[in-house]
């Protein structure tokens, strides 16, 4: 009787250790919109959920005038000295044409965007400033 009563409460204690953490990452992250700078003839969107360990990006890029080849949106996280950083980016290629793209970043202390123009010889012809986002 006393092995079952020891077991049960055991249980019950391993249930509510494992649901602490799961409530508790549910409730402090959010989905927010991303801003961009903006640059004539690029179209940008997007959003982003900051947990603890990682951030989630959506990023969407569209061509917006006619005698631009290609635009770009660009993410770019990094660590707390800036250090270390990984960036990624949605490109569109062609009039009224749109590219979206997600990932996981692992560093996140600080998101910064920008936008871009590219040429069909692959340079970059405008870029616009980089924006702070946090």
């Amino acid at each position: 009787m006393l092995r079952r009563i020891s077991t049960i409460i055991a249980a019950a204690a391993m249930l509510v250790l494992s649901a602490l953490p799961v409530s508790a990452a549910t409730m402090s992250s959010s989905t927010h919109k991303l801003s961009f700078p903006s640059l004539h003839g690029v179209d940008a969107w997007g959003s982003y959920t900051k947990t603890g360990t990682k951030v989630r990006v959506s990023v969407c890029a569209g061509v917006a005038v006619h005698g631009l080849f290609a635009v770009g949106a660009v993410t770019l996280a990094s660590n707390a000295n800036n250090s270390k950083s990984s960036k990624f980016g949605a490109v569109a290629i062609g009039y009224k044409q749109a590219s979206c793209v997600a990932e996981n970043l692992l560093y996140t202390n600080h998101l910064r965007v920008y936008t871009f123009i590219g040429t069909s010889t692959g340079k970059i012809a405008a870029q616009s400033k980089t924006m702070t986002i946090y």
